[in-house]
């Protein structure tokens, strides 16, 4: 990673490495094996300035680029993916609000949210509604200057912790809306969500909403744009979020292994002289090289407002997450029963990293949009090379 970076976002990411290494790595088994990441260690990552990542400087952020807030990213996948999770669920909070908010809106909670004095979370999956937002049935009802909120909402990941939460939802049960619903409201209750594969201590939660009451002026953007603004441009950023971290889980694998199998033996060789381990490490290394290019072409196309942004992110997230599924789990394989083990980070990397490939879109739904786009590309090129052969022939 700190081959493709200036020499300001390496100290940047230097820095990153090493409140991982301190605060993060030691701590993050014991994290999943209580099912929760201690409030201080958020307090910590606030008073960084690193819950801010993405944000203006003018609302107390830092001001990143993406890809700054990639190698962010990275580093904290590297330490705990469950921690990451917090960053994803937090900046897209942040970015819809700056993106679709009002100025009211900003002022009000940006500068609490970039200072981590309040934590948001993403609402928008239910119990029978993932992918499929328009399958939503949580409900607001206008009355006078108030919404009536009623509904569930399921996998909320940091819900147990989050202080307001965007809550996607329909209005009259046609056009959708998302509003932002403090976790005081009366009539949310929030239930913690316990013994998940991975994301073990990513605080997830069900929130029950009962005749929840919300200003109408907590709405972020306009009715109908939910779903197809709010939305999409959030699960871009969570994207980022997935890819940069499923990175770093990616990495944590090879540089948990590769120092095991250079000095463990077998029938008197070491582990990466046999043919098989080689190749595992080989084929981790490679996709480690592949899926940074990959995710760093992503923000790069981000930053630069590129109109092929979005489909590089998604082959981002695709690519690595993938990766860091296969690869986690020939980690356990070169360690063993050291890598069975709920107290060796391994363990936690194969858990993780397969939840990695169902977040924010899960990977057949990835499938489906690029192998479209892909066939697309592929007919366009064929028929401009079939309109240049006609023009060549007729000449």
């Amino acid at each position: 990673m700190r081959g493709y970076l200036t020499l300001s976002q390496q100290a940047t990411y230097h820095a990153f490495i090493e409140f991982v290494s301190t605060y993060v790595e030691p701590q993050a088994n014991r994290w999943d094996i209580e099912q929760r990441i201690p409030s201080d260690v958020i307090r910590q990552c606030a008073e960084k300035g690193y819950l801010g990542a993405t944000m203006p400087q003018e609302y107390g952020g830092q001001g990143f680029d993406y890809l700054t807030y990639g190698a962010l990213t990275e580093a904290i996948g590297r330490g705990s993916i469950s921690l990451s999770g917090l960053f994803n669920v937090h900046t897209m909070v942040m970015e819809s609000i700056l993106k679709w908010g009002s100025q009211e809106q900003k002022a009000d909670w940006l500068p609490l949210l970039a200072a981590g004095k309040k934590i948001g979370a993403l609402a928008m999956t239910e119990p029978s509604a993932g992918s499929d937002l328009m399958m939503m049935q949580t409900s607001y009802h206008q009355q006078g200057d108030r919404f009536i909120l009623n509904g569930q909402k399921k996998w909320i990941t940091f819900g147990a912790a989050a202080d307001v939460f965007l809550v996607f939802g329909k209005l009259a049960g046609t056009e959708p809306i998302a509003c932002l619903v403090p976790k005081e409201s009366p009539g949310l209750s929030i239930t913690p969500i316990r013994d998940m594969l991975g994301f073990k201590a990513a605080h997830l939660a069900t929130l029950d909403f009962d005749q929840v009451e919300i200003p109408v002026t907590h709405m972020i953007g306009r009715p109908g744009f939910a779903i197809s603004y709010v939305a999409p441009y959030a699960l871009e950023f969570g994207r980022v979020s997935i890819a940069f971290a499923s990175l770093g889980l990616l990495r944590a694998c090879l540089e948990t292994c590769g120092p095991y199998v250079m000095e463990r033996k077998t029938f008197e060789t070491a582990l990466i002289d046999h043919g098989m381990i080689s190749h595992m490490i080989t084929d981790m290394g490679v996709d480690l090289e592949a899926a940074t290019l990959l995710g760093l072409e992503a923000v790069k196309a981000k930053d630069n407002h590129s109109p092929d942004a979005t489909e590089k992110i998604m082959m981002a997230k695709y690519f690595t997450s993938r990766a860091g599924t296969r690869h986690a789990t020939n980690a356990v394989q070169i360690m063993g029963a050291l890598g069975c083990n709920e107290h060796h980070a391994v363990a936690r990397y194969y858990r993780d990293a397969k939840t990695m490939e169902i977040v924010e879109g899960s990977n057949q739904i990835h499938q489906r949009l690029l192998g479209k786009e892909f066939a697309k590309r592929a007919k366009r090129r064929m028929q401009r090379s079939e309109v240049a052969k006609e023009a060549q022939e007729t000449r």
